[in-house]
């Protein structure tokens, strides 16, 4: 008979939770002839998977949306060659100083449309409820999401949710939880503002002598200066803050309109 005596605390770190992600995957593509390419690719898809809080307790209370999971994205890409100038459809027999101003002209643009990031929402005084776990309210009907950086979603206007007995105070589609239990609004099961962007390329290519070529060029970035917004920074459903947006996405590196000219020789 064998016998054991632990010495020491045994630590054990391993990956034991699972990501899941389906997706419907679509890709058009028109390769180059007659001037012209383009490359459209369309994602459908929904990834899953646990957050760590609360997790050694009960996985299954905060297993949800991913927190990159985009819902719907596209990306079009294309390529088009004037036709004009020496060999195209028009101004084809043109020569000399004719061509080489109409000639060699391309615009290129890229497009990118993405559905918004998942967010969670919060109240005010879970701390009050409970001592661990999640921060969520619950929902007792449909959130509104009305897309303003002033209040993204549906709030209490910021009045507190307040204790009521064995269930807790309601306003709107919001409920505090009881005491001890937490909210029936599931990890990530609201969605931030969606994300579109359009970029435009002008090229000029000039051929000064065999061998020798330069290219003027002007990219145009957020060709509509379209404002892409973050989450809620306050997604606290009875705060005064809740709903406002204060950033442009990726943490405020969203760009506005920019023009960059370039001039390029080839040799």
């Amino acid at each position: 008979m064998a016998l054991t005596i632990w010495t020491q605390q045994i630590s054990y770190l391993g990956s034991d939770a699972s990501d899941n992600y389906n997706s419907l995957q679509v890709v058009m593509e028109k390769r180059f002839t007659k001037g012209y390419q383009f490359l459209a690719h369309y994602t459908w898809s929904r990834a899953l998977g646990y957050d760590s809080d609360y997790y050694a307790i009960d996985p299954r209370l905060n297993y949800g949306v991913a927190n990159t999971d985009r819902k719907h994205v596209f990306v079009l890409t294309n390529l088009v060659e004037l036709p004009f100038g020496k060999g195209k459809t028009f101004l084809g027999d043109a020569g000399g100083a004719v061509n080489r101003i109409v000639g060699g002209w391309s615009v290129s643009a890229a497009t990118s449309w993405e559905s918004g990031l998942p967010f969670s929402p919060s109240y005010s005084s879970c701390q009050a409820d409970r001592d661990t776990g999640p921060c969520r309210p619950n929902i007792l009907g449909p959130v509104h999401i009305t897309g303003s950086r002033n209040g993204y979603f549906t709030t209490t206007g910021g009045v507190p949710l307040q204790p009521n007995g064995t269930t807790g105070d309601t306003i709107g589609p919001w409920q505090r939880p009881a005491p001890g239990t937490f909210g029936n609004a599931a990890r990530n099961s609201l969605r931030g503002p969606g994300f579109f962007q359009a970029d435009l390329s002008v090229a000029k290519n000039l051929s000064l002598k065999e061998g020798i070529s330069i290219q003027f060029r002007t990219d145009i970035f957020n060709l509509f200066n379209k404002v892409n917004l973050d989450n809620p920074i306050f997604p606290c459903v009875d705060c005064q803050a809740g709903g406002i947006i204060v950033n442009t996405a990726f943490n405020g590196a969203a760009l506005q309109r920019q023009i960059m000219f370039s001039l390029k020789l080839d040799f």
